[in-house]
């Protein structure tokens, strides 16, 4: 007996990312339209009633969780986690929150309740997972886990008290309950999405590699590897004697007893996946609508339901299988084609088996033909999305081999047209650990061989070059205006000039003390609109995607005359501030520029998340345009009220950050450091705050031997200047050293540089 549908439930705006079954078997589900629902069965018939919607939330719902009745929490507590994120505690009858949990630095994706009473644990993109101790006032968390690469997806707590992760550093990890490690599960070879427990030593995975891998906990080994889904796999759900799982591919599978059944849904995307105590299957998926599927004869759909269903999974299936890359499937060749040996290692061939397409790779060592996996139409289903090769569960338009060392197996390069050349050099990198002078080679690789196949690599790497800096490449501008000033920052018209009280017995200078801050104004946004939309086609995650329309809403905040603005667009804006690091330059390029008109300044500076978005990324770990870009920021947000409130609330961690950034030699990200300083040091000098003066200080002359650039330079000694002009103090605090070198200046610089090396010796001389 085969199930099918019983019901659909409408009520959210956007994807459904996430669902949960309380223990009276409601159905809570959270979606990307910031909420989270409660859904009642009706009694009556198969269908369900909404009645609660949960709101606080800054930003999408990504998890929900349902912690059954206590002494605490007599009713039980909904708990959702979101991309601002947060973790928000509710009462099931109550629509707003009583509790928020905070620590997580990035966004919080799994949420799941301990065997023990009130114990919740999650996992987030921030590498880590939190467990929390609840209480009806004063949550707290006890343990943070941190031994991931890179985001946790999975978190599971077993009935033999350990902790297990799945990470997308493509690993599992079995922890003690105190956090301590005991083994790490390799073998899935990509993303691990979702974990379940199947019985009291073994536990199921599923991951973007489109398998679902049995484990057992005790002895780490891997019983076995399934194979049904022909794309990512995202979620999956253990009920007795069966399980399900969803994902990518538009399908629910359900699987016992070594068989499984497939159904397809109307939805490219099936996020989550539970099953309610009667057994029946609930689904939440990309074009926010939660179905229901049964065995039971009683509670599936009548006739004209099953039939509009029906239609809708016909309408899409067959708007992305009738091609599969421009090529129509009934020309496509049979099985009969692999008896024939391949020619070189990789090369592949996309087959009809049974009325499936299957992606096949030729293995020079083996002689023989292995199944990559089956191959469908990308998401939305068109031509230019489908029919690409299958590696490692994902599907691209190359697959390189690249020869990186004579005498070793080629590397594997995937790539998309639609993709950055240079983000996915520097991913190639870090996944092989190949030296970063190897970027720009990889890249120009990547550049020149997209349209032809025999492809190799030289192993002898060259010069390297920032890729953000070559020519005929996006880069953001490196011209800047003071705000209120004309020509020169420091010598135009407008500029502050001190009184003579104030430089009585000194030369008389026309460079400090800075009052004013300085701007960065200029930027292509034509350029960094085509950034954008680029970026936006090769982002994973459904719920950090945007059509082109918004990111062109967006882009228009960046032109300080364009007053055409909504806080829909505004909240677009910040949303896009969470996508990976090596896609957020432009993001940040358009932030900077915003922040320039007063409403928008005010709008964004007084959201308190902000600058969680912004300190990640102003740190040396981060990739240099998004340190260079956040400097700029900040500066600009400093021009009105609310932004420099909000810089001047976070002043000790921007000093920190800036004291810890080591290598300032690329000349755009020079002139950004020191204009943030000084832009610091004037912030400083009208608040008469000489104690943050002395710590900004001690930074600048640390930074002095690294300054390359005249201009650089330049501002570094006005920020100088500007700190002394407040304190004779710290003007007797500069050593001998620091003298020398300032005076070498008024030889050997600039002509500006020579005359501000003059008055800043004339304050410490």
């Amino acid at each position: 007996m085969s199930y099918e549908l019983s019901s659909a439930l409408y009520g959210h705006q956007s994807d459904i990312r996430g669902l949960a079954i309380t223990q009276d078997n409601y159905i809570v589900s959270c979606s990307r339209d910031k909420s989270a629902k409660l859904w009642r069965p009706n009694g009556f018939n198969s269908g369900y009633t909404e009645v609660q919607t949960y709101v606080g939330h800054k930003n999408f719902v990504t998890c929900v969780c349902a912690i059954p009745p206590s002494d605490i929490f007599p009713n039980g507590l909904i708990v959702t986690g979101g991309n601002d994120n947060i973790i928000l505690l509710f009462q099931p009858e109550c629509s707003t929150s009583f509790q928020q949990l905070s620590g997580h630095k990035n966004t919080v994706c799994k949420l799941v309740y301990g065997i023990n009473t009130n114990i919740l644990l999650s996992a987030s993109w921030d590498k880590t997972v939190k467990l929390w101790h609840l209480s009806d006032q004063n949550s707290s968390c006890s343990l943070t886990i941190e031994s991931h690469e890179a985001a946790v997806w999975a978190v599971l707590y077993t009935k033999q008290d350990f902790i297990i992760t799945g990470s997308a550093d493509k690993t599992i990890k079995i922890f003690q309950k105190d956090g301590s490690l005991i083994k790490t599960l390799t073998g899935h070879t990509d993303c691990v999405r979702d974990l379940a427990e199947i019985g009291n030593d073994e536990i199921l995975s599923c991951s973007n590699d489109a398998t679902i891998r049995k484990w057992n906990v005790n002895t780490g080994d891997c019983l076995d590897i399934l194979y049904g889904h022909p794309n990512f796999i995202y979620s999956i759900y253990v009920r007795e004697d069966f399980f399900v799982s969803s994902g990518e591919d538009r399908c629910l599978m359900l699987w016992s007893q070594g068989k499984y059944q497939t159904i397809s849904l109307p939805a490219q995307s099936v996020w989550a996946v539970a099953v309610l105590s009667n057994n029946d299957v609930v689904t939440g998926s990309s074009d926010g609508v939660i179905r229901i599927f049964t065995v039971d004869e009683k509670r599936k759909a009548d006739e004209e339901t099953l039939l509009t269903f029906q239609n809708e999974v016909n309408a899409l299936n067959m708007k992305s299988e009738q091609f599969i890359g421009g090529i129509r499937v009934s020309d496509l060749p049979g099985p009969e084609t692999l008896e024939e040996e391949g020619t070189k290692e990789g090369q592949t061939k996309i087959v009809r088996v049974n009325g499936e397409i299957i992606c096949y790779s030729w293995s020079l060592a083996d002689k023989k033909w292995n199944k990559l996996g089956n191959v469908v139409g990308g998401s939305g289903g068109t031509q230019e999305t489908s029919g690409k090769v299958l590696f490692e569960g994902k599907e691209y338009d190359f697959v390189f081999n690249v020869d990186i060392e004579d005498g070793k197996q080629p590397l594997k390069l995937p790539y998309n047209k639609t993709e950055d050349p240079w983000s996915v050099a520097q991913a190639f990198i870090h996944k092989h650990q190949l030296p970063q002078a190897y970027l720009e080679q990889v890249a120009n690789f990547i550049i020149n061989n997209s349209k032809r196949e025999n492809v190799t690599v030289s192993s002898a790497p060259p010069e390297f070059t920032d890729p953000l800096t070559g020519s005929n490449r996006y880069i953001p501008e490196e011209s800047m205006e003071i705000n209120n000033g004309d020509g020169d920052p420091f010598t135009g018209s407008n500029r502050y000039l001190p009184n003579e009280t104030n430089i009585s017995n000194r030369q008389k200078n026309n460079f400090f003390p800075q009052t004013s801050y300085i701007r960065f104004d200029q930027g292509n946004l034509i350029q960094i609109l085509d950034k954008l939309i680029a970026f936006n086609n090769n982002i994973e995650d459904a719920m950090l995607k945007f059509s082109e329309q918004e990111l062109s809403n967006v882009s228009k905040l960046a032109n300080l005359q364009n007053a055409n603005y909504s806080a829909e667009t505004i909240d677009v804006l910040k949303k896009l501030l969470s996508w990976p690091k090596n896609c957020l330059f432009p993001v940040l390029d358009i932030l900077r520029l915003a922040v320039r008109n007063h409403t928008i300044n005010a709008t964004i500076c007084s959201d308190k998340y902000i600058f969680g978005y912004l300190k990640d990324n102003l740190l040396p770990d981060s990739p240099i345009a998004n340190q260079m870009l956040t400097m700029r920021t900040l500066c600009n947000m400093l021009c009105y009220d609310v932004g420099e409130k909000m810089v001047l609330n976070h002043k000790d961690f921007i000093i920190e950050a800036l004291g810890s950034v080591s290598n300032i030699s690329n000349k755009s990200l020079q002139i950004a450091y020191i204009t943030l300083m000084l832009n610091m040091a004037s912030a400083f000098y009208k608040s008469r705050d000489v104690e943050s003066q002395s710590v900004l200080l001690l930074n600048l002359i640390n930074t002095f031997p690294q300054l390359t650039e005249q201009e650089s330079l330049f501002r570094a000694l006005v920020t100088m200047g500007t700190i002394l002009s407040q304190s004779n103090e710290l003007q007797n605090c500069i050593d001998s050293s620091i003298k020398q070198l300032i005076l070498s200046y008024c030889e050997n610089g600039s002509e500006k540089v020579k005359e501000c090396s003059k008055c800043v010796l004339s304050l410490i001389s």
